[in-house]
């Protein structure tokens, strides 16, 4: 990766206290198969912290039906301030249905029909932006687990995708870096390439953290697992930095997400 003007270097003048909380609660009614902890992990909370806000004494006692409060939490979060906003907007495409989407999103379909002021059975029509709650949980849970899957601290991978794009699949930088850990199409070409067994869309928010977190772990092996070489590397790339040195804003790079870190 080369040094880059984009979201990262935008964001380099924010503090860490410009970081998210989760805002609003939400509800979950529990569907057949369904174990609190996988409840748990889909909301980005924990099942402590789940169990305790719906009076839950044996967590591995719940019932099918059962309306579930989804309680605000910054458990696993990288610790912020609120009033980010805790939703993600979703345009309708033609065969969609508010169940379906419901069920996309992993929320229940009461809580998505009343934040969008419909019934649950109501029509939609296609174009039609609906408003979907608690992205920075959903978020939260995407990052965390991929981060787990492919050996790589969650803490870095959660405080790099927000440094990078505020956990935003949407974001586009100015250099055609995409999503929310702002990989670079020909990066993403090379990591399909080298380290993945698979090809990876990056436009797609699972495939796109998946790409982030194999080219960090690749960055950490290649420099001893060395921290901050690695997040200088993931800013302005090894070849940039072995012609020119460390850029400052590399190095505030470095630090803001260091800070993110250790306020966890």
């Amino acid at each position: 990766m080369t040094s880059r003007s984009r979201l990262a270097a935008a964001a380099l003048g924010a503090t860490a206290a410009a970081a998210p909380t989760l805002v609003a609660a939400t509800s979950y009614v529990v569907r057949p198969g369904d174990t609190l902890s996988a409840i748990a992990a889909r909301h980005g909370t924990t099942v402590s912290a789940l169990a305790a806000a719906n009076q839950i004494s044996d967590p591995d006692r719940i019932r099918i039906g059962q309306l579930l409060r989804i309680p605000d939490t910054a458990a696993g979060l990288p610790g912020y301030t609120a009033g980010t906003p805790d939703v993600e907007q979703y345009t309708v495409q033609r065969g969609d249905h508010l169940a379906l989407i419901a069920r996309r999103f992993g929320i229940d379909l009461a809580t998505l029909a009343r934040n969008n002021g419909i019934g649950v059975r109501a029509p939609l029509r296609y174009g039609t932006t609906l408003q979907i709650p608690g992205r920075l949980g959903r978020v939260n849970a995407l990052l965390t687990r991929i981060a787990l899957q492919q050996g790589v601290n969650p803490k870095l991978v959660r405080a790099v995708a927000w440094m990078e794009s505020g956990w935003q699949q949407n974001a586009i930088s100015p250099t055609g870096a995409i999503g929310l850990m702002q990989v670079e199409p020909y990066t993403g070409d090379w990591i399909s390439h080298y380290l993945s067994p698979r090809p990876l869309d990056l436009a797609v928010a699972e495939d796109n953290v998946i790409a982030g977190c194999m080219l960090l772990r690749h960055l950490l092996a290649i420099h001893g697992g060395d921290e901050q070489a690695a997040l200088a590397a993931y800013y302005q790339g090894d070849a940039s930095i072995a012609r020119h040195g460390l850029y400052s804003d590399t190095l505030r790079y470095r630090s803001v997400i260091t800070a993110l870190i250790h306020q966890e």
